[in-house]
């Protein structure tokens, strides 16, 4: 499987960041409110279709599921890369910690989330750890918001190094929905691009 496919798999059953990001923030679903995101990742002959659901079981923690749906790259018309994902809030909106599990039992992940806002700029950064490949994963993330719009960049990766960047944003139509759009790419050469475009919808 090239790399980028296997990125857009992580993308499609993202449910760590709001869209368009993969790195996660440490604010959660308020208690008992709910949060739908839809995506399509895409490049060239390459597709997957993302759905990601949370709801917000307390104050400090919620809960979240999400798949892909391969639309193009093989198996084509399957499911892929679906899993659940619990996370609790130990400081609001600055520290977290989240675990996620997929259903074909290929091993969980834990990540450490802290977040910190210098007015309009938001930073992110995630430690975690995966047991599906026994591999310490990172990511980091700066957001700049205005009014209705934020835009970022983001980069994360693995023991290895530095895998993947994207730089996207998102607009707000109204205050509980939004677009976004965004674009990822590789700092290895066998790392392909990756576009992603989507709606969020809180209520």
């Amino acid at each position: 499987m090239k790399k980028s496919i296997c990125w857009m798999a992580i993308m499609a059953a993202n449910l760590y960041g709001a869209r368009p990001f993969v790195t996660d923030d440490a604010g959660i679903v308020p208690s008992a409110g709910f949060e739908l995101e839809l995506g399509h990742e895409f490049w060239k002959n390459e597709g997957i279709f993302a759905v990601g659901f949370k709801h917000g079981l307390t104050e400090k923690m919620d809960i979240g599921i999400g798949f892909g749906y391969n639309l193009i790259s093989g198996p084509k018309n399957s499911f892929s890369g679906s899993e659940l994902c619990l996370k609790y809030c130990f400081i609001p909106d600055m520290l977290a910690a989240s675990f996620s599990a997929g259903f074909d039992g290929s091993g969980y992940c834990l990540n450490g989330i802290f977040t910190r806002c210098f007015g309009a700029l938001e930073a992110d950064a995630n430690f975690g750890y995966s047991t599906a490949d026994s591999s310490i994963t990172f990511g980091l993330a700066f957001i700049y918001g205005l009014e209705r719009l934020t835009f970022g960049l983001e980069c994360a990766g693995d023991d290895d190094g530095l895998q993947n960047w994207l730089a996207g944003g998102k607009y707000h139509i109204v205050e509980d929905f939004a677009v976004d759009l965004g674009i990822s790419g590789g700092f290895e050469e066998d790392i392909g691009n990756v576009a992603t475009v989507g709606l969020h919808y809180e209520f």
